[in-house]
């Protein structure tokens, strides 16, 4: 009976502190949070996807309406009068579905996930709906963009799993549902998530290098999302307490921060301060390189998060839901408050 009784207290011991480990790891989670796109652990968010580990060799390749053997538009026409497209000039067409597409030629070393960005010069006559397809081991996949507007610079069009080998991966489509010319300028693909468009491509090839436009290059809010791009993968910790170190530990602030101190502007290291900086703009008139802040605990509560604008609704940001400096979609972090557009100084 001793024994038993003994073995019964030994169970409901052992049961006690399971019951207080469960509540212990329990209450610790509930403390620290869910995880968020934001500065802070706190608050809902809106789930991302997941981003792939990177372990392969750097490769990217930009093409050109100009590179030879590499791009296709039997139809469009070509223009060369705004100043903001790639390389020399750019092609063009009006709305039709019977107009055959726009294609460009891209090596791809090896099937794997690709990033793949868009040039074309913004103008108002363009169109506001014309579509990017791209081709993937499921499928061509559809894109829209806005031709009106985010141009003059590398606007990413999204992550896609592409097959190796060499074909015209990349084409604009003739056909659209609204009225204004449909823009075939220049496309550049690479390797990953976590690179940014290059100034020139890794391919040993070189069939589809070009140049920057001058103009476009003077045009600062792209100069903005190009620095902001150069820090894609850095570890994403909190400062403080960790100190603030470019291309080593950064957390939203702390990118802005480093970001624009490269243009003549010094900011806090805080989303809240930075605030208080530059001039107030409209959603609906973004443009590259404008600072996004969020309010991801509610209206009533701090901005906890601030980012970069990079075009067709994504932001250049460190962290904290995929640690590390990413671009991503702003409909990914919850609580948009507002914009500023900041002068810079040089």
């Amino acid at each position: 009976m001793r024994r038993l009784l003994l073995v019964s207290l030994a169970v409901s011991l052992a049961a006690v502190l399971a019951s207080s480990v469960s509540l212990f790891v329990f209450t610790a989670i509930s403390q620290a949070g869910p995880s968020s796109e934001g500065s802070t652990s706190q608050g809902s968010i809106v789930e991302g996807p997941a981003l792939p580990e990177e372990d392969f060799p750097p490769y990217s390749q930009i093409v050109d309406n100009a590179s030879p053997g590499h791009f296709k538009a039997p139809g469009w026409g070509a223009a060369s009068s705004n100043p903001a497209g790639y390389g020399k000039d750019y092609r063009v067409t009006e709305p039709s579905e019977k107009a055959k597409p726009a294609q460009f030629k891209v090596k791809i070393p090896a099937t794997d996930v690709y990033s793949v960005y868009a040039w074309w010069p913004a103008e108002g006559g363009n169109n506001p709906a014309a579509r990017f397809g791209i081709s993937t081991t499921s499928g061509v996949k559809w894109t829209e963009v806005n031709q009106r507007r985010d141009g003059g610079f590398w606007v990413k069009l999204g992550e896609y799993e592409m097959e190796g080998g060499e074909s015209y991966a990349v084409q604009v489509s003739a056909a659209s549902g609204e009225q204004g010319h449909v823009v075939a300028d220049a496309v550049v693909i690479v390797r990953g998530v976590l690179t940014g468009p290059p100034e020139d491509s890794y391919d040993d090839a070189r069939s589809g290098d070009s140049t920057f436009s001058a103009s476009a290059v003077r045009w600062r809010g792209w100069r903005v999302v190009r620095a902001s791009r150069n820090h894609l993968g850095t570890r994403y910790r909190l400062s403080p307490p960790y100190p603030c170190k470019a291309f080593r530990t950064e957390d939203c602030s702390c990118h802005t921060r480093l970001v624009f101190s490269r243009f003549g502007r010094k900011l806090p290291d805080s989303p809240v301060k930075q605030w208080h900086y530059g001039v107030r703009i409209r959603k609906a008139n973004l443009r590259a390189g404008d600072l996004l802040f969020f309010k991801e605990r509610g209206r009533s509560g701090p901005i906890t998060h601030v980012g970069i604008y990079a075009g067709r609704g994504n932001i250049l940001h460190a962290s904290n839901y995929y640690h590390k400096v990413v671009e991503s979609k702003m409909k990914y972090i919850n609580g948009y408050y507002g914009a500023k557009r900041l002068r810079l100084l040089r």
